[in-house]
């Protein structure tokens, strides 16, 4: 007969809108080249759309933003994702005010009733497990921010795998990688720059746009990938396989991190929540990036 239910009106009656909210760490994260957040809208839209919810994406959630980014918050949505907040942020605050519910994406579980991460420790093990599984020894970390929760898993694995190795960690192999091409390409230098006998023959970047820019200095010093010098990223996305040489990656799934926080928010939202600190598995992929040491 043509009927087709009013958005206005149900939400009048059920008191709830059917929209849940996205908000990314920076305005500029919409178009950043590094897919990882594009990964997650895409997860979190196809886990709304399945649950039959609309999805309303906000524009940041940084702690430079906080304020304004909270003032626009109101009833239109029932929940709010909020992709690697800022500790202390407003938003939430102004979230519990309204009776809004949320769920953070890659932040610590004890600062959220509700959050989804990727086991960020297995996949710093798997990727130090791995190089020296090839014979490394002078294993070299780009670490990320440390401001952000998934650094210390990653860092923190890296350390205790070496050390279960047998091998204390040089602090002059542990450089900032800020998850950015720039901050890799950089302290990737002062690591080519090192007298050979203790230049890394291996790294592991945090992920993998500083895995990227860790190949670019390399290359630049004349040094090859990975007969000298093997590398190996975090996140796995796309952008893994179209480096030269193509970049072997710890996968957290990123498409899944979105998908499921977007069935825990409505969980919570419905008030039918099967866990509140969600984590995804990781795996590690193999490519032509990491390989052997040199022979002395």
């Amino acid at each position: 007969m043509g009927y087709r239910r009013d958005p206005r009106g149900s939400a009048l009656v059920t008191g709830r809108s059917h929209v849940i909210g996205l908000m990314l760490p920076h305005a500029h994260s919409f178009a950043t080249p590094d897919p990882f957040y594009s990964l997650v809208a895409a997860g979190v839209a196809g886990g709304a759309s399945k649950a039959g919810y609309n999805l309303m994406l906000y524009t940041a959630v940084a702690e430079e933003e906080g304020p304004r980014a909270a003032a626009t918050i109101d009833r239109r949505i029932d929940g709010l994702i909020l992709v690697i907040p800022p500790e202390g942020s407003p938003i939430f605050d102004e979230c519990r005010r309204q009776g809004i519910t949320t769920v953070g994406i890659v932040q610590d579980p004890a600062r959220s009733p509700l959050t989804v991460n990727s086991d960020d420790y297995e996949g710093g093990r798997l990727a130090t497990e791995h190089l020296l599984s090839l014979g490394h020894r002078r294993i070299a970390h780009l670490y990320g921010n440390r401001d952000n929760f998934s650094n210390e898993g990653r860092y923190l694995a890296y350390v205790d795998t070496m050390r279960e190795a047998g091998i204390e960690p040089d602090p002059d192999l542990i450089l900032e990688g800020g998850f950015r091409r720039d901050n890799g390409f950089h302290s990737t230098k002062r690591l080519v720059g090192m007298p050979a006998r203790k230049r890394p023959t291996a790294i592991f970047a945090a992920n993998d746009l500083s895995a990227h820019g860790a190949i670019d200095a390399i290359r630049e010093a004349g040094l090859d990938i990975p007969g000298d010098i093997s590398v190996v990223g975090y996140d796995d996305t796309w952008y893994a396989s179209i480096t030269n040489p193509p970049l072997t990656s710890v996968s957290m799934h990123v498409d899944e991190i979105g998908r499921r926080a977007a069935e825990l928010l409505i969980g919570g939202i419905e008030g039918r929540l099967e866990e509140d600190h969600a984590v995804i598995p990781v795996s590690l992929t193999v490519r032509q990036s990491s390989g052997p040491p040199p022979h002395s």
